[in-house]
């Protein structure tokens, strides 16, 4: 199995990954949110959730809700959903080994950055407090994270000629191609909302998958002395 040098900027997605329930919980919210005015199937709503959760999502809800007749209540439901941190009892909470794992990268001299369409603003962002400085967030505004432009712009902004050097860890297949397509090196977090199926159509995009932040600092660590891709042999 080929080993990969180790990235010098890891870029690391909120929902699904550093707080590996709030994919989960946020679908059903927004389910609860869409039947509060609506009937809407949840297998319906698990569709449309894929997608907004990697497209810019106030535009993502604004054509789901004008499509079912609710756009009145966009506004509303969104700043629901900015609000949450809980959902039926259940608290948003970071993943397992979350904390460890970044004094691990940093020890290692690896750059940290959260990508993800929060804002300030954002409620759930507070689980990261003390573990993220503010020039460590990627100011998304309204980019795709399924557009390999949004990852080129970064890299140009950053200075870097070397989108090798970048990684992604992400739940979203979608988000992983993009990345990929812009040349970074790419990591799937397995989590409940993207299945095996989802997955698979995407194989080619993804170097390798993981289930937790244990198993995400043993890939991340494990060095050879000449760059290679990181194994695909857990897709």
């Amino acid at each position: 199995m080929d080993r990969a040098a180790s990235p010098q900027t890891v870029l690391l997605d909120f929902d699904g990954v550093l707080s590996l329930n709030a994919s989960s919980l946020l679908l059903l919210a927004l389910h609860e949110g869409i039947n509060r005015h609506t009937e809407l199937p949840i297998e319906a709503t698990v569709t449309q959730f894929k997608a907004i959760s990697t497209f810019p999502q106030r535009e993502s809800l604004r054509v789901l809700f004008a499509g079912l007749g609710i756009e009145q209540h966009l506004n509303a439901e969104i700043d629901a959903l900015r609000s949450l941190t809980a959902v039926r009892g259940t608290p948003l909470t970071l993943g397992e080994g979350v904390v460890a794992f970044c004094a691990q990268q940093r020890a290692r001299d690896v750059r940290l950055r959260v990508f993800s369409t929060m804002d300030r603003t954002t409620a759930r962002r507070s689980l990261l407090d003390g573990l993220f400085r503010p020039e460590d967030y990627v100011a998304l505004d309204h980019a795709s994270k399924a557009d390999p432009d949004t990852y080129a712009a970064l890299l140009a902004a950053e200075g870097e000629r070397d989108p090798g050097k970048w990684l992604l860890v992400d739940d979203s297949p979608l988000a992983l191609r993009a990345a990929k397509i812009a040349g970074l090196r790419t990591v799937l977090m397995r989590g409940a909302v993207f299945s095996d199926d989802d997955v698979s159509a995407f194989g080619s995009f993804i170097d390798a998958q993981v289930t937790s932040f244990a198993e995400l600092g043993s890939l991340l660590t494990a060095e050879d002395d000449r760059p290679a891709a990181l194994p695909a042999s857990r897709l």
